[in-house]
Order: C-alpha cells, then structure tokens, then sequence
C-alpha cells in the first residue's frame, strides 16, 4: 500500500518547493526538509500533514538551506543547516534544542555538509561535500 504526500508546489501546509531529504521517525512520523522553503515538515505515515517549522535566518531554529533530516530513536530531529554550516537539534515537535558546528576545516566545523545520521547508540554522522570527509559527534540522546 502506498501513501501519496501532496506533491503540489508552494509554501503552504504540505506543499514543497525544494525537498532535499526524507526521515521517518520509530513512531513512523515522516520528516522532511524543504530547502527553498526554509523548514521543515512532518507528516504522519499515511502522509498527512501536522506540523512545520523553520524560517529563514541563522538564529536557533532557523535556516539558511536545511539539507539533510535525521531521527534518533528517541525522536529528537537533527538537520543539516547547509549555509550556515551547523547542525540543529530539536524535539519530535519542531522546538529548538541545540545546534554546532562553524565554517571551517577543522573538528566541529563544516564548509558544505549534506548528510546527516544517527546511530543506534546516539552518536550522529554528517557529511560534509566541500572537507571530502564524514565526522562524528557523541551529542545524541
């Protein structure tokens, strides 16, 4: 049985301009990150629409091109905030809980991440296109 999102262009509720990345969540809710609209979306996982969050901006739960979702098993959401090279954390909810990373070539900072990815033990992945390298951060549940 398949489950058809709303596939129509726009900024309205469900609508997507730019989707970059899909995750579903061990509660079966589906996050996406809609990168020209600035957020994020969930959905159930018949794909029904219940909630958004993002706008653009570089303060905490805002984006500059949200690339890649994440869900760890406790169902805290982390997004790949490509131009403003970090990685937020929030609640299955949408509500701000942290971010990390700076531009650069060092630990801890990115210059084009992409990727992101949780581990069974909480430890999250993310890859960065411009350093040619993957990292891993111990911040999880």
């Amino acid at each position: 049985m398949a489950a058809t999102f709303l596939a129509a262009s726009g900024s309205g509720d469900g609508q997507f301009i730019s989707p970059n990345a899909v995750a579903v969540a061990p509660d079966g809710s589906v996050y996406v990150a809609d990168s020209d609209n600035q957020r994020i979306q969930k959905f159930t996982s018949e794909g029904v629409f219940v909630t958004k969050w993002g706008t653009h901006g570089n303060g905490g739960g805002e984006f500059r091109y949200p690339w890649g979702v994440a869900v760890a098993s406790d169902g805290s959401v982390y997004v790949v905030d490509q131009y403003n090279y970090r990685i937020q954390k929030f609640t299955p909810e949408g509500l701000f809980v942290s971010k990390w990373g700076t531009y650069g070539a060092g630990d801890g900072q990115f210059k084009g991440p992409r990727g992101v990815a949780v581990a069974s033990d909480g430890n999250v992945y993310v890859a960065d296109r411009e350093n040619h390298s993957i990292q891993k951060f111990s911040v999880g549940p």
